[in-house]
């Protein structure tokens, strides 16, 4: 346990306890885990040559299957940069062809696994499967940071899966270039029917044109008259073409907008599998029934009311247990459908050209319509000559424009070119085999290696959760106290934590009193080794005792590593060190903590404590046995040095703390052996520190208490 702060709400009592959450366990547990190797290492090797035969086992039982990978590279060269304007003969159809070159790997790799893509290698190599059986044997998955995608399949034989492999490779490769395609003959459909329109249109009006320089003989205008009819000939030439570029771009709206009719705006991605809450929670619940009830069969009789109701608890609990499942699917992510994505991109991009076009053509018309008061100022023949002239360049211009995109639409559907390129096919050479029989034993080994590790540690830990009478038996000595453990992550806990662990420093003070035939005037902290608690049990036993009895006096003999001073909030400028060394005096020395206690702390001098610790320090005591009611001393550790011998032998009593959660009994029990040996048999009993402890130990006692601890108490 920690120092023992005021209770002052639960966020302050979690920082006050926050020091022990952090200390350090690494060393502890790796102690722990060798002492347990050294005791239970035959069942150590059981367990990890019995988990490397069930993994040989499992690896030669279980069919063998051959992966062969098709590596294909995304994107066609000099298509890394989208063009920034639509300046060329097709625009749009030039859009459509480049913007499939930046889909990303991620998205290729999701239209690689379609049902129709296995169809047509099933229907190829004749296979004996569907094609959703086939995506399952089929991983597709993108290279890290390039613009490769890896086709694996895994078959029974490794000529099959290559096999395999580079037809769905192919047919891949063959999707791709057929989405393409698509978008070209969509194109050569509208052009298809507006090309006889327009050869009618302009050939109508080269015979109007031919028949008016007949009839009138009017041959050319006036300067003026061209510059004008030339201007508003240039206008109308620009709103001929806009009108055919925005026809195209409806009618490849049109096309885009049916094929997303047709498809689903999401696909589903993953799921994701969790373990059902509710048996956890029953299971967890199962455990403290059952734990209850051993308790209860160990006070009560079978046929007690409580065994009995425990025992239809438990009966209940696992009959819920039962009938829940082990896992629920927690989450399916949906992801959206990277096909239905690039035509609606591509719809939008329609749109927006159809907007744009209707803005020019308005802005165009506008300025036709500007020129028409000039144009009906000229001479009727030079108009009537204009006007005719107009309508056959106009036409003449529009069937060219047509046939130009006609004639680029043919070449783009004939020399469509797809995204993917096979650039590695699969061999049966290259098949890796699986299950590996080597690489499985390695891992079968690993494995069997930290469940024996894991299975050594919580037999251990468990062994070491022992009861008072475990310890009793195991050191020779009675339990007279136990403190309980602090959990920092358990903030609720802790009022009810501090409730216990203030009963159980008056509970180890009255048995202090009680115990002894005669009152104990000298009383002595010990341990076998560091970090077992016992410089905070020694403190926080003086601030129970001068609640009970006025005028202790706690003494830091620790002159290595003292560390009560910390604890206290002392300082240690002046303490045992000069009073052993004769330059102060011990009322001098001492420090009030609070009421009926004072302090002497200490300072670290490891030149010479032993000497120190003898006659010196006999009349210390001496001297404090006469000032206080009691002197009780936190000696240094037992196992690590000799100075709590030399302390131990001057008292009247004391008092071996043992950490529940960390103490190695060989130690304890070698330097209570060593005592008595010397002669020092003065110990009244154990105290076990950082106990585990439930609430059915003190349910009927700690329900509905109010904790309300002052600065002054425990």
């Amino acid at each position: 346990m920690s120092h023992i702060a005021p209770y002052t709400g639960e966020a302050n009592l979690a920082r006050a306890v926050a020091s022990q959450a952090e200390s350090s366990h690494g060393s502890y547990d790796v102690e722990r885990i060798y002492h347990g190797l050294r005791k239970r290492w035959r069942l150590f090797l059981a367990i990890v040559g019995g988990v490397v035969a069930l993994v040989a086992i499992a690896t030669m039982l279980t069919p063998k299957s051959y992966t062969t990978t098709v590596r294909l590279l995304v994107g066609r060269p000099g298509t890394d940069v989208a063009p920034t304007g639509n300046d060329t003969a097709l625009p749009v159809l030039n859009a459509l062809v480049l913007q499939s070159g930046t889909q990303s790997a991620e998205t290729l790799a999701v239209l690689a696994q379609q049902h129709d893509i296995a169809a047509k290698v099933i229907a190829q190599l004749n296979l004996q499967t569907t094609p959703g059986a086939l995506l399952g044997r089929v991983s597709v998955k993108p290279v890290v940071n390039t613009a490769l995608l890896n086709l694996s399949v895994k078959w029974r034989n490794a000529e099959s899966s290559a096999q395999i492999a580079n037809a769905f490779g192919d047919a891949f490769v063959d999707q791709e270039r057929e989405f393409v395609r698509s978008e070209a003959v969509a194109a050569i459909g509208f052009l298809s029917q507006e090309l006889p329109r327009a050869r009618a249109r302009m050939q109508d009006a080269a015979s109007r044109l031919a028949r008016f320089q007949s009839t009138h003989g009017y041959i050319d205008a006036t300067a003026h008259e061209q510059a004008v009819v030339s201007r508003a000939d240039s206008i109308d030439q620009r709103i001929d073409q806009l009108s055919v570029d925005m026809s195209e771009a409806k009618a490849q709206l049109a096309s885009d907008d049916a094929q997303l009719a047709a498809l689903s705006q999401t696909v589903d991605s993953a799921k994701n599998v969790a373990q059902n809450p509710v048996a956890a929670d029953l299971r967890s619940k199962l455990a403290t029934v059952e734990t209850e009830l051993a308790e209860a069969q160990q006070r009560y009789t079978p046929v007690h009311p409580a065994v009995i109701a425990l025992r239809q608890q438990r009966a209940a609990l696992l009959a819920q247990l039962a009938a829940q499942p082990q896992a629920i699917v927690s989450q399916t992510t949906v992801a959206p459908n990277p096909l239905y994505q690039t035509l609606e991109q591509n719809a939008a991009t329609y749109r927006a050209r159809i907007q744009g076009d209707e803005g020019q053509l308005a802005a165009l018309k506008a300025q036709r319509q500007a020129y028409r008061p000039a144009i009906m100022g000229m001479p009727a023949q030079a108009v009537a000559f204009g006007t005719v002239s107009e309508e056959a360049k106009r036409a003449a211009n529009v069937y060219s424009a047509l046939e130009q995109k006609y004639n680029d639409a043919v070449v783009a559907k004939a020399t469509a070119i797809s995204d993917i390129i096979v650039i590695q096919a699969a061999s049966a050479a290259a098949a890796v085999r699986s299950p590996r029989l080597v690489v499985n034993l390695g891992i079968g080994l690993v494995l069997g290696l930290l469940l024996g590790l894991t299975v050594i540690y919580v037999l251990d830990l468990l062994d070491r959760r022992a009861t008072d009478k475990d310890l009793s038996a195991l050191f020779g000595l009675p339990v007279i106290a136990r403190i309980p453990a602090f959990d920092a992550a358990n903030v609720r806990a802790l009022p009810w934590l501090q409730s216990l662990t203030l009963e159980a420093f008056l509970h180890l003070c009255v048995t202090l009193k009680l115990r002894t035939a005669r009152p104990l005037k000298t009383l002595a902290i010990l341990s076998a080794r560091r970090a077992e608690g016992k410089s905070t049990v020694a403190y926080n036993l003086a601030k129970s005792l001068a609640t009970m009895q006025p005028g202790i006096l706690l003494i830091d003999a620790d002159l290595r590593q003292p560390t009560l001073h910390e604890k206290s909030g002392c300082p240690n400028d002046l303490g045992l060190n000069d009073v052993l060394q004769g330059t102060v005096s011990l009322d001098g020395a001492v420090q009030h903590v609070g009421a009926g206690l004072d302090i002497l702390t200490a300072r670290p001098d490891v030149a010479s404590p032993v000497v120190l610790l003898q006659t010196p320090f006999e009349t210390l005591l001496e001297e404090a046995r006469r000032m206080y009611s009691m002197v009780i001393v936190d000696a240094p550790a037992l196992a690590a040095v000799s100075d709590a011998l030399l302390i131990a032998s001057q008292m009247d009593g004391s008092l071996v703390v043992v950490g529940a959660d960390r103490t190695a009994e060989s130690d304890t029990q070698r330097v209570v052996a060593q005592m008595r040996l010397i002669g020092i048999n003065n110990i009244i009993g154990i105290v076990v520190n950082r106990d585990t402890i439930t609430t059915n130990d003190y349910g009927d006692y700690l329900s509905g208490m109010k904790i309300a601890l002052t600065s002054g108490s425990v």
